[in-house]
């Protein structure tokens, strides 16, 4: 199928957004055409002027300013289905690639975050959703402080969101009883100022933290009782 479609690709011209963003080879060559025609679909709605295809034909209909934003909305429209998860998934791996290719940190972020909530939507019918997951909180987490300055440069009006890595981290971690990675989770979200209950969180988990932990008693040098 692939081999049909790099030679098919020479006659085929793709445009609207996808064409725009030079994302016409890879959409060809990953997916299927019943699969190309079924993500095409989900663009039809009331947002969209009826007839109009924005993936192939019409470009500047949804408003994105990056390959990565592209494909993270694209994924967003395949998150609806269980069965829709693997085309979401590919997706999202080439918005990864085109986001570190073209340095672009925002949309490294948000595509990170898309995989958060794909795999934790459908976290009771894949084995792996919940290590997926884990793993996009980690990348996120790991570049939020240059996330942060390209937020109050773009927002600076705007306090910075809620960062569903340090979120969901956070409550995978504590759900384990693991609380000390947890809290120092929470206290560098706080920190770096998302928004969030992490005040109510480090209550929480110092608390469980302390209960956790063994609570020693000196006793004398003489081994009969507390000093």
């Amino acid at each position: 199928m692939h081999i049909i479609n790099r030679i098919l690709g020479k006659r085929l011209k793709i445009g609207g957004e996808l064409g725009y963003f030079s994302l016409g080879d890879w959409w060809l060559s990953t997916f299927s055409t019943t699969q190309r025609q079924h993500m095409e679909t989900l663009f039809q709605g009331s947002e969209i002027p009826a007839g109009t295809r924005p993936l192939t034909r019409d470009q500047g209909l949804l408003g994105v300013q990056t390959a990565a934003g592209l494909l993270v909305l694209l994924a967003d429209k395949l998150s609806g289905q269980s069965e829709d998860r693997s085309l979401a998934c590919r997706v999202l791996t080439e918005a990864e690639n085109r986001a570190i290719a073209g340095n672009d940190l925002l949309g490294l972020h948000f595509t990170y975050q898309q995989v958060i909530r794909i795999h934790l939507r459908w976290k009771g019918e894949f084995r792996d959703a919940l290590d997926l997951a884990f793993s996009a909180c980690y990348k996120q987490m790991r570049i939020s402080a240059q996330v942060i300055g390209i937020f109050k440069e773009r927002y600076s009006d705007a306090p910075l969101p809620t960062h569903l890595g340090y979120l969901h981290a956070a409550s995978f971690l504590e759900q384990q009883g693991r609380y000390a990675p947890a809290l120092e989770i929470c206290r560098q979200a706080q920190s770096e100022g998302w928004s969030g209950d992490w005040s109510l969180r480090i209550q929480r988990m110092a608390r469980q933290l302390s209960e956790q932990t063994p609570q020693f008693r000196f006793i004398s040098r003489s081994g009969m009782g507390p000093v």
